[in-house]
């Protein structure tokens, strides 16, 4: 269901409001071309919160409603949406709270795979996308604290977190369901991955280690890429992914680390001390070796656009 009857009116006799009702009194309606299971979509239609319960999701719901138009399949139907935030000890080591800024994502659950949206703090959608078929879950689990993590078939691990008390609750019972459901269906479609990275323009499948879509021509960019990019100057690799926050922060430490280089090494020469050039290398060596490869990590989580096919205009390269 895709949009619900605009003339269907709330009888106050009804115990129980229905979610069109509820939809129809604040006003809101949801994006056509889309199948949602409104019941579960919208679990909450009584008691204290259920307004801002709506609205949050609707939020998300405008916010990723081009990409679900584009990137869901005949018959498929959105169970639930929600915003989280994937979790990474080696970012928090090296990062700490800054590692939130760079994973926040869109879960969206269907009745056929978990959808991925990578995202700013608000839930408007960046250019990653990922998605992992039912199939390719040997074990989920949702913890006291509201971690959820995924064991792949393929051997990865993913833990999330961050999602509203409400959902800690609600989603791993939506995504269990889910996830029996479609095991007993049998449905094993082929992937090359099980955690598959989708084109930021045509949402078709990128296989491992791709980084053209023989879809529509774009392509992306290569971890090495980036992470030389990094190396050189610390930041750059990071603007490239669309972390500019990061980056900007990032762009003052490269700045410092080639001005200790500059002086240590007009220092040795001018002294003729090699100490003092070997230090010089070694200071740009490992800052700027850290920031590589910490952003070699980052960008092997995803597909980072490069160029966009010829029908799109061509994205800004470096």
């Amino acid at each position: 269901m895709s949009q619900f009857d605009q003339d269907e009116v709330f009888s106050p006799i009804d115990t129980q409001p229905t979610v069109p009702s509820r939809l129809k009194e604040l006003n809101a309606s949801l994006p056509m071309g889309v199948n949602f299971h409104l019941e579960s979509v919208f679990p909450k239609t009584t008691g204290w919160g259920w307004k801002k319960s709506f609205k949050t999701r609707l939020k998300y719901i405008e916010n990723t409603k081009e990409i679900l138009q584009d990137s869901l399949h005949e018959g498929e139907e959105v169970l639930y949406i929600s915003k989280g935030t994937r979790y990474s000890f080696l970012e928090y080591y090296f990062m700490g709270l800054w590692a939130m800024m760079i994973n926040h994502t869109v879960f969206v659950l269907t009745n056929l795979r978990l959808v991925m949206i990578h995202s700013n703090s608000k839930g408007k959608p960046k250019k990653t996308l990922w998605m992992i078929y039912y199939s390719q879950i040997d074990k989920f689990k949702g913890t006291w604290n509201g971690m959820l993590n995924l064991k792949l078939k393929d051997g990865k691990k993913l833990s999330f977190t961050g999602f509203p008390k409400a959902d800690r609750k609600t989603m791993p019972v939506i995504f269990q369901e889910a996830l029996d459901r479609y095991r007993e269906s049998g449905f094993n479609p082929e992937t090359s991955q099980s955690l598959e990275n989708l084109c930021t323009h045509c949402k078709d499948k990128v296989p491992k280690n791709e980084h053209d879509c023989d879809n529509c021509g774009a392509t992306y960019w290569k971890p090495s890429e980036l992470a030389w990019r990094s190396f050189i100057f610390p930041s750059w690799g990071d603007f490239l992914m669309g972390h500019t926050t990061i980056a900007i922060l990032e762009m003052f430490g490269g700045i410092m680390t080639w001005m200790a280089f500059v002086v240590l090494l007009i220092s040795g020469i001018q002294t003729s001390s090699p100490e003092d050039i070997i230090a010089a290398f070694v200071v740009v060596g490992i800052a700027h070796g850290i920031d590589a490869a910490i952003t070699a990590h980052i960008a092997g989580k995803g597909l980072h656009p490069k160029k966009g096919p010829s029908q799109f205009e061509t994205e800004t390269a470096v």
